[in-house]
């Protein structure tokens, strides 16, 4: 009789994004319940139960990496697994904007924590890209994860008391998250992409939604009202492309579509705390909506595929 590893041995990244959609759409539901009457138990249960899934999930993958440590290159050699990984301290840094109204102090180290340890990724993910042989066509917009996810410590960093340090991480990533984005179209017109790949594509709206967020946090008053304006119109641009992103139905790929589609609902509702009038209302009551149906049935579909069994095998992750 074959007895399966257990479960905390085959912890895959791909878990990762769709954490990070649900923390998101938990501080999304957070700031609708400052703009709308809407009870702010709403978000705080959100938060509540994403957080607690992701101390659950990124303990057992930190399990899985004492073990051996080196198999985290194993996972990175699989494209969409460079960004997933990133992902995990991302979520670090939005659980530390969570945290922040109930434990400040806390929240700072974690903050702090969560920026060290994308750093440490980024350079595990630069290492991984080294080894392959097609550097520049494996470029992707699941790498803008690890190169421009710093943006992240932009949304709890403000109200941590790093405004400053916030401020430059967001303007320091945009070159690099340009070049990303305008390579990442080039590789897929040149290349294609695979069906069940093809919701990689959508995490384009999501560094343009924080660069809003951060922002408004920010500079309410100057460059904010450009960065949302770029939001808009990218989430209008995509919107005709939903059926191409989604083509072939439910892989474990979906957790691309969770933080984009939080990180839109967030900063369609800065527009709205701004009396930005009926425009961002509008966007910020469908972009919620879509989002709050979206992100909790694809963290469903990817946690029962885990408890499975099947999610490290579908995804190439590594099993210890």
């Amino acid at each position: 009789m074959i007895i399966a590893p257990e479960f905390w041995r085959r912890t895959p990244p791909a878990l990762f994004p769709c954490l990070l959609g649900f923390i998101g759409l938990g501080l999304a539901w957070r700031r609708a319940a400052e703009v709308w009457p809407v009870p702010p138990m709403i978000g705080e249960a959100i938060l509540l139960v994403s957080c607690l899934m992701f101390m659950a999930t990124g303990t057992s993958y930190h399990m899985k990496l004492s073990l051996r440590p080196s198999v985290i290159f194993e996972d990175l050699k699989v494209g969409p697994a460079r960004g997933a990984v990133s992902a995990g301290s991302m979520c670090l840094m939005l659980y530390a904007a969570a945290m922040a109204p109930y434990l400040y102090e806390l929240a700072q180290i974690f903050w702090w924590l969560a920026v060290i340890q994308h750093a440490g990724y980024m350079v595990c993910v630069t290492l991984a890209l080294a080894r392959s042989d097609t550097q520049l066509s494996d470029v992707n917009p699941s790498i803008i994860l690890p190169y421009v996810g710093y943006i992240l410590a932009s949304v709890g960093g403000p109200a941590l008391g790093y405004a400053t340090f916030s401020g430059f991480l967001l303007m320091a990533t945009i070159p690099g998250c340009v070049f990303i984005i305008v390579l990442s179209l080039v590789n897929l017109k040149r290349h294609g992409i695979n069906i069940p790949l093809r919701s990689t594509y959508f995490i384009i709206l999501a560094p343009l939604s924080i660069y809003g967020i951060g922002s408004y946090s920010i500079w309410p008053n100057t460059s904010y009202v450009v960065f949302w304006s770029i939001a808009l119109i990218a989430g209008l641009c995509l919107t005709p492309f939903l059926r191409w992103f989604s083509a072939g139905g439910w892989t474990p790929s979906w957790g691309a579509f969770t933080f984009p589609l939080s990180a839109f609902a967030g900063v369609m509702l800065t527009g709205v705390q701004s009396d930005f009038g009926l425009v961002a209302e509008i966007a910020s009551e469908l972009s919620l909506g879509l989002a709050s149906l979206v992100v909790p049935y694809v963290v469903w579909k990817t946690y029962r595929f885990w408890m499975s069994g099947k999610l490290a095998q579908a995804t190439g992750a590594s099993v210890v």
